[in-house]
């Protein structure tokens, strides 16, 4: 190797930023998580992410193990999507009954108190149409206008489980899209000595990529990352003058990716950049569709417009959300017995926690939420407007912290000056531990909410559907 520490190692000392020569020039691979989120977005997305593909078709190219696991998702992907849609309708149609329930609650709670209090004076909850029949009656047809948005939003949708073995538009356009561009399966020789590399020493080594699988049941589908890669390598290896490779990709796991503190997704892990070079010279940049959407809106003009680049990115970010929630709900701890199953707050990375913090809020009404900006330390995680702010901007601070010790004064007094130089209109301080006498002394008079662990838990499973717990000690970060 004829070069210095710097060129010889640019994959880690120059990480590639330019879009422009990938998809000017380069070889674009397309990997399954990235043709299976065409399923999850409308018939208008769609239609434009296909012209951004168009733009660069002498250059697409398929891995074989990509094509393998797009075959084998595709159904489940479109069967979730429909199962969200019923799901959202039986929450809106079950809403009113449970409206009733706690509105009745409520009245119930009112008599008892006059008569905790000796009024003599007469009040009948059925003469104020306050009886479960009137308030029935007041709440029917209120949500019909969410009903047809919900209607009107799956008629966006055109495909249905039947549709994916039938007439199927996703595939109808890959076909020529793709024709000619598929990478061949290894025969099984070499498939069987790629699944040993990966099993046997890359994920206990922790070789990206792959390894974030390792614990899958079946050795193929822990080590299918991996040979994805190899496809990849060897594809590079046998174009003359490859000096770029795009790959498209929706996993988004740091044996893949350097992730940021908020979880998202920066840039391609050196290592692997690295290895594509010393295999063949050429530089890898990994993007996302949204991603790659993006630069192809600056690169080809006319191909895509912001406003579905933005679109697709938000789509990306909710299914990272579910799958973070459906883990969360699923999380099995028989490896301590500690917690009967329950996932552990404490274990969580902190920006796991900060995003389970940010999509319950989301989830219990707040508008507008989203982290603070990375740019600089704006001392606050989440920012958003309450349900029912009509104050200025109406905007609430949040601070999400996962805490094993008490949260100190100061803590709380931070966030009060982040109020302040934002202008914000209230706080609220979310924490796996507690709150001390100073804390709440200061909350009180600021308009800050304090949000102790065990009320979290309670916001969790009501409006997630998370059982969780919080153990007695933070675990390491992961």
């Amino acid at each position: 190797m004829s070069s210095g520490l710097s060129q010889a190692f640019r994959s880690w000392t120059h990480p590639e930023t330019e879009s422009e020569p990938f998809l000017g020039s380069g070889l674009v691979v397309l990997d399954a998580s990235a043709l299976l989120h065409l399923y999850r977005v409308t018939t208008a997305a769609r239609r434009q992410i296909f012209a951004a593909l168009k733009s660069v078709e002498t250059r697409l190219w398929l891995p074989h193990q990509a094509c393998a696991e797009f075959h084998r998702n595709r159904l489940d992907v479109v069967a979730k999507k429909m199962s969200q849609f019923r799901e959202t309708r039986t929450t809106l149609l079950s809403s009113n009954a449970k409206a009733v329930t706690e509105i009745r609650k409520a009245i119930t709670r009112l008599v008892e108190f006059r008569q905790y209090n000796m009024t003599s004076r007469e009040w009948d909850p059925q003469t104020h149409g306050l009886d479960e029949e009137s308030i029935l009656g007041r709440l029917d047809g209120l949500l019909d206008p969410a009903l047809a948005e919900l209607k009107a939003l799956q008629a966006e949708h055109d495909i249905g489980p039947g549709d994916v073995t039938s007439a199927d538009p996703v595939l109808e356009h890959f076909e020529d899209l793709t024709r000619g561009k598929l990478g061949d399966p290894y025969n099984h020789r070499h498939l069987m000595e790629i699944v040993s590399e990966a099993v046997e020493f890359r994920f206990p080594n922790e070789m990206p990529p792959g390894y974030e699988d390792a614990e899958k049941k079946s050795p193929y589908r822990a080590a299918g990352d991996y040979i994805l890669w190899r496809q990849v390598l060897d594809r590079a290896a046998q174009l003359p003058n490859c000096k770029h490779v795009a790959l498209v990709t929706n996993d988004v796991k740091p044996d893949w990716w350097i992730i940021d503190k908020k979880g998202n997704p920066l840039r391609a892990r050196p290592e692997l950049g690295q290895e594509l070079f010393e295999h063949t010279g050429a530089q890898l940049k990994l993007f996302t569709l949204s991603d790659f959407l993006e630069a192809a809106a600056g690169q080809f003009p006319g191909s895509v417009s912001d406003d579905i680049v933005q679109a697709v990115r938000k789509s990306e970010a909710m299914v990272r959300i579910e799958e973070m929630l459906n883990q969360l709900r699923e999380v099995n701890a028989s490896t301590d017995g500690e917690s009967d199953g329950k996932p552990d707050l404490l274990s969580l990375p902190p920006f796991i926690f900060e995003q389970l913090t940010r999509v319950l809020f989301i989830a219990m009404g707040y508008r507008d939420v989203a982290s603070a900006p990375q740019e600089r330390d704006a001392g606050y995680d989440i920012r958003a407007r309450h349900p029912h702010s009509n104050i200025g901007d109406g905007w609430t601070l949040i601070e999400a912290k996962r805490y094993a010790k008490m949260v100190g004064s100061d803590s709380v007094r931070a966030l009060l000056g982040s109020m302040r130089a934002y202008g914000a209109e209230a706080g609220i301080f979310v924490t796996t531990s507690t709150f001390g006498p100073a804390s709440r002394a200061i909350a009180r008079t600021n308009n800050i909410q304090l949000v102790d662990g065990e009320h979290l838990l309670r916001l969790l499973s009501e409006f997630l559907g998370i059982d969780a717990t919080i153990s007695s000690s933070p675990k390491k970060d992961i």
